[in-house]
């Protein structure tokens, strides 16, 4: 499944919260409408994100499990 993004944050390195905490702030600095595709490697980061949708404006598109982690693809709203 091909999904279209505007930035792609690769956080495969960091650890909980760290993932979350980045992908607030790049879609803080993004504009309405926008795809963000993140790159996680934490299994603790998939209940993270989830939350962090729900209570923030956005809109989670896809998420994914993958070889290299798992990936989100979140609209800001």
């Amino acid at each position: 499944m091909h999904i279209d993004y505007n930035v792609l944050l690769d956080a495969t390195q960091d650890d909980c919260p760290i993932p979350t905490i980045k992908t607030k702030e790049m879609l803080d600095e993004m504009a309405a409408g926008a795809v963000l595709k993140l790159v996680a490697s934490k299994e603790g980061t998939i209940r993270n994100i989830r939350t962090f949708v729900n209570n923030n404006q956005c809109e989670l598109v896809h998420e994914m499990k993958a070889t290299e982690g798992f990936h989100f693809y979140i609209r800001k709203l």
